[in-house]
C-alpha cells in the first residue's frame, strides 16, 4: 500500500512539474472539404490576400483582408496594400465587400507604407486589428516612385534597403467591429532573440493564464540563406509591451503566414503556417515550447473541387483557422493562379460521432492482408530465437542469398487467399534493411548477393502491383541488434551515447524518407512496436509520412494510431469488437498506457463503443502459428505448424466477421521461395472463404431502425453479412436478425457492434423474408449492405 501511495505521489508531482505532457489531440484536416465557387472571394481590379475572421455582435462573419491594386502589379503588396472589410451570413463565404478600413498613413508615420496581413480578435469588450506595415525611414520618395520599386520587385534598391528591413507589426483599437479604428504610434515590437531585420506576419491568441500571446516572424539570425524564423512573444495587454522569448516557435523549416487560437478544450494553443509544398500545423501546451503537431501536414498545396476537379495554384499561402467552441469550421487559404490573387474558405465537417478518415476507411474496407517476414537469421539454418536476435549482432550477414528469389509468387499465393494488401519487412531486429538506402549502410547495397544491387522492397512493390495488391511497409525501428538499440534507445552512456542516438535518429528519419519517397503510393507503414514520441528522444517519423505518404495508414507511435493491435497475435478479435477507442494511440512498447494492457489486452480487443476516437482494430497471425509454435519467420522443418483449413476458416469469422482487418503472417524460405505447403494452404482458404461468401442469396441496403429484405423465393438460410456505412461512423448498439418462418417473425442472431462487417451464423432456417432490427442506436443508422448466405456443409 505504501508503495502505491508513493507511486501515485510520484505521477501527481510529474505532472505538476511537467503540465505540458498531455497530449496534443486535435484532428481536422481529414475534414477539410472540397470548396465551391461560393468559397471563393475574388474582387475586380484587385488582388485580395492574408483573410482573417471574427463573429461580430450582429451574428454575422466578418473577414479583415489585406487588397492592392492589380494596376501596380502583384509585388505592390508591399508598396500599396490596404486593410479592407468584408461581410457573409455564414463562415465560408459567398463574401460582399463592405469597406477599406485601413491604410497607409504616408510619411511621418512608422506604418508609412502600405498596411497588410490583418488579423483581427476580440478581446473582452474591444477589437484588435493588428497588421504589418513599413516605411523608407529618412529617404524621401514619390508615388511614382513607389509604382516603380513595386513593377521591379525583389530587387529595386528600395525593396532590399528600406521597404522589407523596416517591416514592423502594429495594432488598431475599436470598439465596434465597424470602427473607429485608433491606431498606436509605435509597432508592437522589435526584433530580437531568434528573429532579426523585421518583426511581420502576427498571430495572437490569449491562453488560459489572461496573458496575450503574440506570434511574429523575422530573418533567422547569424544565417546566410534566406530563412525566416517564427517567434514568440508575451505580454499582459494586446497592446503591449511583449516580452520576446529566447526560444523559436519554428527555426528548422522556412515557414510563413502563422496563424494561432487557443483551444480550451483540448487546452493546447495552435499554430498554422505554409512552408513550401504543404500547409502545416505546430502545437503547444503552453504557448512557449512548441513542436510539430500530430497533425503536422495539414494540406499539400492543391484543393479539390466540389466539381471533382483540382485547384493547383501558383502560390497558396496565409491560412488562418476560424473556430468556434474549440472546433474549427474554416481553413481560409490565399490563391495565386495567373493573374488572379483571392481567399478561399475550406469548410470543414463537423462530426456527430467519431468517423474513419480516407485512409483508415480503406484498411477497414479492405479486410484481409499478408505481412511478410524475411531477415538475415532465415538463412543460418538454426531455430529462431528473438531474445538473442534481438542483442546479438548476425555472424555473418552474406549468408543472405535467396538464389530462386520470386516476390511475385510470395504476392500472388496472398492473392489467392484473398489478401488485397500486402507489407514486407523492411527492416527487423537486425537492423539491416532490404532495400537500397543511402543512409544505413547496413542495407542489401553490401551484400555479394546480385552484386550488391538487389532491391527486395523494390521487387516486392512491383509485384504487389503486378497482381492488384495494395503494398505496404513495415520497419522495425524498436531494436536493432547490428547498432546496439534496445528498446528505441542506443546503447551506451553520457554524450557518447547522446551522439549515437542522434545519428541513429537521423538515419531511421532518412530512412522513412526513403521509404516514403522511392517507391510509390503506400497502404500502410508500420512501425513494430510503435515508433515512441520525439519528446522521448525517438526519431520523429510521423510528419515525414504525413508530408510523403498522405494516402498511407499510419501504424504507429507514441503520437497517433490509425489502427491499433487487436490484443493477441491469435488472428482474432473478442466481440463486441468496436472501431472506437477513448485513446488516440495505443503507446509505443512499454509506454502503452496501464489500462491498455490490463485484463489481458481486453480493451484492444473490444475497443470502447463511447470512444472519442476512430481507431480500427487489426488482428494478425503467423499462418505457422499452430500447435504450440509462434513465430513469425521461417525455421527448418516446421510444416506441422502450419494452421488447418478450419482454423484458418475460424479465423476470419472471428477477425472480418467481427470488425476487424485480419493480417496473416508469411514467411518465404531460404531460397527466397514461399513454401509450397503455405501455398496450398493459403490457395485453399481463399477459396473456401469464396465458396462461402462470394454468391448471397440476395442483399440489400437501407437506413433507420428496420431493414428488411425479401428473397425472391423461400430458401435455406443460416448466414448474414451485415455492413454498416462507416463513413459515417458506427452508429449501432444493439440489434437483433429475424427471419420470417411460417408467416412468423422470429428471432435467428442478435448482437452490439457491426462496423465495416459482421457475419454470423445461425441455425439453418427456410425464410423468403429477413429483416435487421436496431434496438439502440446513437445516431440514425445507416446500412449499405445486407446479405443472406447458405453455406452447405456445416455441422
Amino acid at each position: 500500500m505504501r508503495e502505491l501511495i508513493f507511486t501515485a505521489l510520484l505521477l501527481f508531482l510529474a505532472r505538476a512539474a511537467f503540465p505540458q505532457n498531455h497530449p496534443d489531440q486535435l484532428f481536422f484536416k481529414d475534414r477539410l472539404q472540397p470548396i465551391s465557387e461560393e468559397n471563393i472571394f475574388k474582387t475586380d481590379d484587385y488582388y485580395n490576400w492574408c483573410s482573417s475572421m471574427v463573429k461580430g455582435d450582429d451574428g454575422k462573419y466578418h473577414i479583415f483582408y489585406s487588397r492592392w491594386p492589380k494596376k501596380y502589379t502583384f509585388l505592390s503588396w508591399l508598396t500599396h496594400s490596404e486593410v479592407a472589410h468584408a461581410v457573409s451570413d455564414s463562415p465560408t463565404g459567398p463574401w460582399k465587400y463592405k469597406e477599406t478600413v485601413l491604410q497607409s498613413r504616408g510619411k511621418g508615420h512608422w506604418d508609412a507604407i502600405t498596411v497588410h496581413n490583418p488579423k483581427i480578435k476580440k478581446f473582452g469588450d474591444k477589437y484588435y486589428l493588428y497588421y504589418v506595415s513599413t516605411n523608407m525611414g529618412d529617404h524621401d520618395y514619390s508615388e511614382e516612385e513607389l509604382i516603380e520599386t513595386a513593377r521591379v520587385g525583389y530587387n529595386h534598391p528600395n525593396w532590399k534597403n528600406y521597404l522589407r528591413p523596416n517591416q514592423r507589426t502594429g495594432v488598431a483599437v475599436a470598439n465596434s467591429i465597424n470602427g473607429p479604428w485608433t491606431r498606436m504610434d509605435q509597432p508592437l515590437i522589435e526584433p530580437s532573440g531568434p528573429i532579426t531585420t523585421l518583426t511581420v506576419n502576427p498571430a495572437i491568441t490569449r491562453g488560459k493564464d489572461g496573458k496575450f500571446y503574440l506570434i511574429v516572424k523575422g530573418d533567422k539570425p547569424n544565417e546566410t540563406r534566406f530563412i525566416r524564423n517564427q517567434a514568440i512573444a508575451v505580454s499582459d495587454s494586446p497592446t503591449g509591451p511583449f516580452a520576446m522569448q529566447d526560444k523559436p516557435v519554428i527555426d528548422y523549416l522556412d515557414t510563413e503566414d502563422m496563424s494561432m487560437w487557443y483551444d480550451a478544450q483540448r487546452d493546447y494553443f495552435y499554430g498554422v503556417f505554409h512552408a513550401h509544398s504543404f500547409i502545416g500545423m505546430v502545437s503547444s501546451s503552453d504557448g512557449i515550447n512548441w513542436k510539430k503537431a500530430t497533425e503536422y501536414v495539414l494540406t499539400p498545396k492543391k484543393l479539390p473541387m466540389k466539381d471533382g476537379s483540382e485547384l493547383i495554384p501558383d502560390r497558396l499561402e496565409r491560412p488562418f483557422i476560424y473556430a468556434e467552441d474549440n472546433e474549427p469550421q474554416v481553413l481560409s487559404l490565399a490563391v495565386k493562379k495567373g493573374d488572379e490573387a483571392y481567399i478561399v474558405f475550406v469548410p470543414v465537417k463537423q462530426n456527430k460521432i467519431p468517423v474513419p478518415n480516407k485512409r483508415q476507411q480503406a484498411w477497414q474496407e479492405a479486410e484481409m492482408g499478408a505481412v511478410f517476414h524475411y531477415d538475415l537469421h532465415v538463412f543460418d539454418g538454426k531455430k529462431y530465437g528473438q531474445g538473442n536476435n534481438r542483442i546479438d549482432p548476425f555472424d555473418d550477414y552474406q549468408l543472405f542469398n535467396p538464389k530462386k528469389l520470386d516476390t511475385d509468387q510470395w504476392v500472388k499465393a496472398a492473392k489467392d487467399a484473398g489478401c488485397t494488401f500486402a507489407i514486407i519487412t523492411a527492416t527487423h531486429e537486425t537492423g539491416f534493411a532490404l532495400y537500397q538506402s543511402d543512409v544505413n549502410p547496413y542495407c542489401m547495397k553490401a551484400l555479394k548477393f546480385q552484386d550488391g544491387q538487389g532491391d527486395i522492397v523494390r521487387d516486392f512493390v512491383n509485384s504487389c502491383h503486378k497482381y492488384g495488391i495494395k503494398p505496404g511497409v513495415y520497419l522495425g525501428i524498436r531494436w536493432n541488434s547490428f547498432i546496439g538499440v534496445h528498446d528505441f534507445k542506443v546503447n551506451g552512456e553520457g554524450e557518447f551515447r547522446e551522439n549515437r542516438q542522434k545519428w541513429y535518429n537521423q538515419m531511421v528519419e532518412g530512412m522513412v524518407k526513403e521509404i516514403c519517397t522511392n517507391y510509390g503510393e503506400l497502404f500502410e507503414i508500420w512501425f513494430d512496436g510503435g515508433a515512441d514520441s520525439p519528446e522521448n528522444g525517438a526519431p520523429d517519423v510521423l510528419p515525414i509520412v504525413q508530408q510523403y505518404q498522405p494516402n498511407c495508414l499510419f501504424y504507429h507511435n507514441k503520437q497517433l494510431a490509425e489502427a491499433r493491435w487487436g490484443g493477441s497475435e491469435s488472428g482474432t478479435v473478442s466481440y463486441p469488437c468496436w472501431s472506437t477507442f477513448p485513446y488516440c494511440s495505443t503507446g509505443a512498447g512499454e509506454s502503452a498506457r496501464a489500462n491498455i494492457s490490463k485484463n489481458n489486452f481486453q480493451l484492444l480487443k473490444e475497443g470502447d463503443p463511447n470512444g472519442a476516437f476512430w481507431v480500427p482494430a487489426m488482428s494478425d497471425a503467423p499462418l505457422r502459428g499452430y500447435n504450440g509454435r509462434h513465430e513469425w519467420f521461417w525455421d527448418p522443418g516446421d510444416e506441422e505448424h502450419i494452421f488447418p483449413l478450419e482454423n484458418l476458416v475460424n479465423m476470419y469469422y472471428q477477425s472480418v466477421g467481427r470488425n476487424s482487418t485480419l493480417i496473416i503472417g508469411l514467411t518465404p524460405d531460404p531460397d527466397g521461395l514461399l513454401p509450397e505447403p503455405d501455398v496450398r494452404r493459403l490457395k485453399e482458404w481463399g477459396d473456401e472463404i469464396a465458396r462461402r461468401f462470394s454468391s448471397p442469396l440476395g442483399t440489400c441496403s437501407g437506413s433507420g431502425n428496420k431493414v428488411e429484405l425479401e428473397l425472391d423465393s423461400p430458401q435455406k438460410i443460416n448466414h448474414v453479412i451485415i455492413q454498416e456505412d462507416i463513413v459515417q461512423g458506427e452508429p449501432i448498439r444493439k440489434y437483433r436478425m429475424e427471419a420470417q418462418v411460417k408467416g412468423k417473425w422470429v428471432t435467428v442472431a442478435d448482437g452490439q457492434s457491426v462496423g465495416h462487417k459482421r457475419i454470423q451464423h445461425f441455425n439453418e432456417v427456410e425464410s423468403k423474408k429477413l429483416r435487421l432490427i436496431v434496438e439502440e442506436a446513437i445516431e440514425k443508422p445507416l446500412v449499405k449492405n445486407l446479405a443472406a448466405y447458405y453455406v452447405d456443409g456445416l455441422q
